[in-house]
């Protein structure tokens, strides 16, 4: 019973793998995000190929007397970077938007004195006419 849950849990991790792979190759995920979305797929595939064995030690040196609650934790840590990680890159891209808005903000108000002499030039004209 032991390997039939292995198998099926490397199967799902091999379809998310796939998956993955997918979406990189069809750009809906952005290369900054594809290295650390395979890392993670490749991750869960070695994880529930090879690492089923180490489980076991990994609950021991933790002292915790559950395996699979070792595992919780441990997927519990690695989701943590994954929001540590994308909370900075959203801050960043805030920065910048805030930036850009403010570059906006001066373009237009150095723009208004120009489109209102056009407008009266071409009032002029319309009017000569």
């Amino acid at each position: 019973m032991q390997e039939h849950g292995q198998i099926v849990v490397f199967l799902i991790t091999l379809c998310i793998f796939t998956l993955v792979l997918g979406l990189v190759r069809k750009r809906k995920i952005t290369e900054h995000f594809a290295v650390l979305w395979v890392t993670i797929a490749l991750g869960l595939l070695l994880a529930s190929s090879l690492g089923f064995p180490y489980l076991f030690r990994v609950a021991k040196f933790l002292g915790i007397p559950y395996p699979p609650s070792a595992l919780f934790l441990l997927v519990i840590f690695g989701l943590t970077l994954l929001v540590i990680q994308l909370f900075a890159w959203v801050s960043k891209l805030n920065e910048r938007t805030r930036i850009l808005v403010q570059q906006v903000a001066l373009l237009r108000s150095q723009l208004k004195p120009v489109v209102k002499h056009s407008v009266e030039v071409e009032n002029q004209l319309e009017a000569g006419q």
